[in-house]
């Protein structure tokens, strides 16, 4: 009886592992296939390969050598990783994650170039219904070049976007940086809040920018932004047309 007992717990034991390996090649493979046609999608974008990991724990995508490369008469957009990898829970398809150590891009817009290095980045996309309700973003330090003049370097980047289905986003944008107007101690930090939607390519949003002392929080400064039809304006004085960046992407 204790030998039947023991072959039946070793039976149902093998028959779970067994069904458990099937199911996570089966969802492995969809999510691959997934992201590889996503990717697929634009001509713009590029990699040198796809590859699933992770059982028996969770599902990942890793994806070799990712280029974004647009490219006009005037403008020129390119963002490089080496690696980035793609997490899922194999039970739970409601949450996303997206990790890269090291992201360069360029931007090149008439007379200006544009580097931005990212280092250690994180986010988190939330999914309800099929669609994205969410997106978390946490990025390390962020090195700013601008026609071969380094800027400072920005640290703890966090940015938060819920996504409704009126199309009324709300998006909150914190980040510090070293002094820029006089910061006691060297340290500020930067929070842009406020709504706006997306409807058929075209922007539409009220923001507040405000810079703050973080020794003591005091605000030194404040100011709107508007975005009207894509256009974005900074203390009422139009700064950049989104219709450009949209173009390059």
């Amino acid at each position: 009886m204790k030998i039947f007992s023991l072959k039946t717990i070793i039976f149902i034991i093998i028959t779970i592992l067994v069904f458990y390996s099937s199911y996570w090649i089966l969802i492995s493979i969809k999510f691959k296939s997934q992201i590889d046609a996503v990717l697929n999608e634009s001509d713009s974008i590029s990699y040198d390969s796809l590859k699933a990991l992770g059982f028996p724990y969770r599902m990942q995508v890793q994806i070799k050598d990712f280029i974004i490369s647009n490219k006009s008469e005037y403008d020129e957009f390119n963002a490089t990783s080496p690696l980035i990898k793609l997490d899922l829970n194999p039970f739970d398809f409601d949450k996303l994650l997206i990790r890269s150590e090291n992201i360069q891009s360029k931007f090149y817009i008439e007379d200006f170039l544009l580097k931005v290095l990212l280092d250690e980045m994180r986010s988190t996309a939330i999914i309800k219904n099929g669609d994205i309700s969410a997106i978390i973003i946490a990025i390390n330090k962020a090195n700013i070049e601008l026609n071969k003049f380094q800027l400072s370097e920005i640290s703890k980047i966090y940015l938060n976007i819920q996504i409704y289905k009126d199309s009324n986003n709300h998006i909150i944008l914190t980040a510090e940086g070293s002094d820029l107007v006089g910061s006691k101690n060297g340290r500020m930090k930067a929070e842009l809040e406020g709504s706006y939607t997306f409807k058929k390519s075209t922007v539409n949003g009220n923001l507040q920018l405000k810079i703050m002392d973080i020794k003591d929080h005091k605000i030194l400064f404040n100011a709107p932004i508007k975005i009207r039809d894509n256009l974005v304006s900074f203390l009422f004085i139009p700064l950049i047309d989104l219709n450009e960046l949209f173009f390059l992407l």
